[in-house]
């Protein structure tokens, strides 16, 4: 007898477990957990030996020279971690007081600041960089780590970063960003443009040759399609893809056999090349880039930015060496 009620007893708790296993707790506690879950296992590895102790916020993923880095920003001011997909460490940022910067570091910030105020610092332990050859990246590790001291500076209703070495040597120099009027007019206007785009299950993917979507289906296999369309030009008729991979948004453009002659993707900023950005803030003074497309064009590789100062727009084709196209 005492046999069968633990019998009963055992299968009461494995109905019990399953019951909350799948009750909202259970299921809120995977959700605020997702973003460690959807970390490649290399990834994941590499938080977990560098940052133990920290609790993931937010997870974006970036793509750069044809290489895919994930940047990890911690709760509780924390700090943040890039890694590569491979596992790779590229940098590690804490937050730090500015008593902590070196002198020659804590000198170049405060002249530069004239007057702000110094609202927080962090120290970047740089331990790889990229090396493009050509399109493409590779990663190279450092012998020995560099270190960044980043500070965000706040003065009347405008934030600033400015990037110095240890010895005090400005490795990027002041850049003040919009009044918060204006970002809050620019995320309005984000919103607005996400809310006019089709959604997929509304798109007429009949307008597409059947060897552009297979095309396009066998190199992205997890991105959505959100807009299709049909364009000629010169007497070739072009098909152009717009689509969403995860945060990446990516257009194409098909010829009728399946054959991509242009694809533009969304970069981050940061990620443009030195020589587009001077030659930008040459060529567009006060104008502050709002969104960058890595684009290739018929092998050709080049930046389409778009950018505004106030109330003026302005969108640029440019090559990788700085070279203004239109």
């Amino acid at each position: 007898m005492k046999d069968f009620q633990a019998v009963v007893m055992a299968m009461g708790l494995l109905i019990l477990s399953l019951i909350l296993v799948g009750s909202p707790v259970w299921a809120g506690r995977e959700q605020a957990n997702r973003a460690k879950v959807e970390l490649p296992p290399a990834v994941a590895q590499a938080v977990k030996a560098n940052c133990p102790n920290a609790e993931i916020d937010k997870v974006e993923m970036e793509k750069e020279a044809g290489l895919a880095f994930y940047d990890i920003e911690f709760k509780a001011g924390k700090g943040e971690i890039e890694v590569a997909a491979d596992g790779t460490v590229m940098d590690i940022s804490t937050v730090i007081e500015m008593t902590d910067v070196p002198k020659g570091a804590a000198d170049s910030i405060e002249k530069a600041a004239a007057g702000a105020t110094v609202k927080q610092v962090e120290k970047s332990e740089v331990r790889a960089e990229v090396k493009k050859i050509g399109e493409k990246g590779t990663i190279v590790k450092l012998v020995s780590p560099k270190y960044v001291y980043e500070a965000e500076l706040v003065k009347d209703h405008r934030r600033g970063e400015i990037q110095v070495a240890p010895d005090g040597t400005v490795v990027e120099a002041l850049k003040w960003s919009r009044a918060e009027a204006e970002e809050k007019e620019e995320a309005e206007e984000k919103e607005e443009a996400e809310e006019g785009k089709p959604a997929a299950h509304i798109v007429d993917l009949k307008i597409l040759p059947a060897a552009v979507l297979n095309a396009f289906k066998a190199e992205y296999p997890k991105a959505v399609i959100r807009g299709a369309s049909k364009e000629t030009e010169k007497g070739v008729t072009y098909y152009e893809v717009e689509s969403v991979d995860g945060k990446m948004n990516r257009d194409l453009l098909y010829t009728a056999d399946g054959k991509a002659v242009e694809i533009e993707e969304t970069i981050a900023p940061g990620a443009l090349p030195a020589a587009v950005t001077q030659a930008l803030a040459k060529a567009y003074p006060g104008y502050k880039i709002v969104k960058a497309e890595d684009m290739l064009k018929n092998g050709q590789k080049l930046f389409e930015i778009h950018l505004r100062a106030k109330d003026k727009k302005a969108s640029v084709t440019i090559d990788p060496n700085g070279k203004i196209i239109e």
